[in-house]
């Protein structure tokens, strides 16, 4: 039922703006009533060009003006048909020839956050990241066991995996770049935003003033939003791990891909809906598998919704904060069948008090107390919490998961969800409806599909290699617990030249991990077995094959 609502509330609003501009084409703003909310211009779909003039008083000269008001639009998503119009009488003969799919404000978006603002190799599952160590107040709760409230990521690192491959968009504010802790693999990103200019093509009204706009596109994605929201958001996806500073990102192998839609440089304007479309347009043609938006808007944007549904039409795993103030209305995108909701739990498991109450929570993840790292000082870290900031660790967990499988989609994803999380805590029996599965857990999601994988480091004429086992809980390795892990050296003809084997426990974290060095210069690949005890190969295992050289 709430789909059916939501599309017919669509529906409505493109109907009720397109019959305003029918019915009185040279004073449509007058006929249409005026929306709620801050907007800032409309934003325009459009079907394709007639091939034959439309059968009204003057079709031909009524469709040649159309195509010329067409030209003046902004294309925003020109394959979709998606445009941008300063006012609705800029489309008044599109309308006419039948052109308008739907048109309707271009509101500005909210980051859900809720402002607290503070100021040698090592065993893969402790990393030596300060606010990480227990001793140092368990900082980073949220990344540990169940125990404490947090999603267990250490049982993907145990078994081997940082997100390596995995593409992540983070939408949102940009990225500190000069940060001591910085994500180690950054790609170019992009700014979209509006500059304020005479004479510019876009008037928008702010603060009760009218000032005029164009509408640009750089490379500049330095954040220097309130609170480096999305620098916040990207340090606890990736910020580096292991490097004795701050803090431990989830998935600090991950390529991190910053899409700068918000700013607070003056003079410039972000965060609307047309911002949004630019930036996961931008995303989705520039590889990302999985896209971050800790934001959302109030109203159900069919123009939105149609870039959202290309990006997960084209693969991107597309998670959303489902939205903060404990309020019942929906957020979109969260609240879109092909996104993943999602909402915030407190240190002590129940849901948060800021958590939106309504159905499009999917998952759950800690939200509160959340440390990540500065916009402002390079050397700092701040505090924060928020729908926001449980968004990027949903979004980690993906990522470790599409490393261990890269052909996992969204669809996979969501089934991996059902049935692998932790019950959240409810403080009152009417929010039970609003935790979705519940707080997600990374080991659960493991021991349901299981992972076998290896990595390799070179230092100078050492190659160091670590193999690691995680079996689908159904396939431990009976009686007693062990399996044999081999690492076999090869050379271009194949033959073996050096191998290490070691018969190992499943650690607590429900892998078997092997790390073994070789300094052969003829090594050129090597391969990584797991093993039962009875010498056959462990069950949905694989050998599994570096390129060494």
């Amino acid at each position: 039922m709430k789909h059916i609502l939501k599309a017919l509330g669509a529906f409505s609003l493109a109907l009720s703006l397109a019959l305003a501009l029918w019915a009185s084409p040279l004073s449509p703003v007058a006929q249409a009533a005026e929306p709620e909310g801050e907007y800032a211009g409309y934003l325009v779909m459009l079907g394709e060009r007639p091939a034959v003039a439309p059968i009204l008083s003057g079709g031909e000269a009524t469709l040649m003006a159309a195509n010329d008001e067409r030209e003046e639009l902004l294309p925003l998503a020109e394959n979709l048909g998606i445009y941008k119009a300063d006012q609705l009488d800029d489309i008044q003969n599109l309308v006419w020839s039948g052109q308008v799919i739907s048109a309707e404000p271009d509101y500005k978006a909210e980051l859900f956050d809720v402002p607290d603002l503070e100021t040698d190799h090592l065993d893969p599952t402790k990393p030596n990241d300060p606010y990480f160590i227990e001793q140092n107040q368990n900082l980073q709760y949220y990344l540990k066991d169940t125990d404490a409230y947090g999603v267990s990521i250490r049982a993907a690192w145990d078994a081997g995996l940082t997100g390596e491959g995995v593409t992540v968009a983070v939408v949102d504010s940009g990225l500190n770049l000069y940060h001591n802790d910085v994500p180690l693999k950054v790609a170019r990103g992009r700014y979209y935003f509006y500059r304020e200019e005479p004479n510019g093509r876009y008037s928008f009204v702010v603060n009760g003033k009218t000032h005029y706009y164009n509408y640009y596109s750089s490379d500049d994605v330095l954040d220097n939003y309130n609170g480096g929201h999305g620098t916040m958001v990207s340090g606890l996806i990736a910020a580096n791990k292991d490097n004795g500073i701050g803090i431990a990102g989830a998935a600090p192998n991950v390529t991190l891909l910053p899409v700068r839609c918000f700013t607070a440089t003056e003079g410039h304007l972000g965060g609307y809906v047309s911002n949004l479309i630019s930036g996961v347009t931008y995303a989705m043609e520039n590889g990302a598998n999985i896209i971050n938006m800790s934001w959302g808007i109030a109203n159900d944007s069919a123009v939105l919704r149609t870039v959202i549904t290309e990006a997960a039409n084209q693969g991107c795993i597309l998670i959303a904060a489902a939205g903060n103030d404990g309020l019942s209305s929906p957020c979109y995108p969260a609240a879109w069948d092909n996104v993943i909701g999602v909402g915030a739990t407190d240190k002590t498991g129940y849901l948060a008090n800021y958590s939106r109450r309504n159905d499009s929570v999917m998952v759950c993840a800690p939200g509160n107390e959340m440390w990540s790292l500065s916009n402002a000082q390079n050397d700092r870290y701040v505090k924060n919490a928020g729908t926001s900031f449980s968004t990027p660790l949903v979004v980690a967990c993906a990522a470790l998961l599409k490393e261990a499988d890269p052909t996992m989609t969204q669809a996979d994803f969501a089934r991996l969800l059902q049935g692998n999380c932790d019950p959240v805590q409810f403080r009152s029996p009417a929010d039970s409806a609003y935790g979705g599965y519940g707080i997600i857990n990374l080991r659960k999601m493991l021991d349901d599909v299981g992972y076998a994988g290896a990595t390799m480091t070179r230092g100078g004429d050492v190659l160091t290699v670590r193999a690691a086992y995680h079996p689908v809980e159904s396939e431990l390795v009976p009686p007693d617990g062990q399996a044999v892990l081999m690492i076999g050296a090869y050379n271009a003809q194949g033959h073996l030249l050096d191998s290490q084997t070691a018969l190992v426990g499943l650690s607590g974290y429900g892998a078997y991990s092997l790390s073994a060095q070789f300094t052969d210069p003829n090594i050129a690949t090597l391969r990584a077995f797991y093993l039962k005890n009875d010498g056959t190969l462990a069950a949905a295992a694989a050998p599994t094959m570096l390129t060494a050289r």
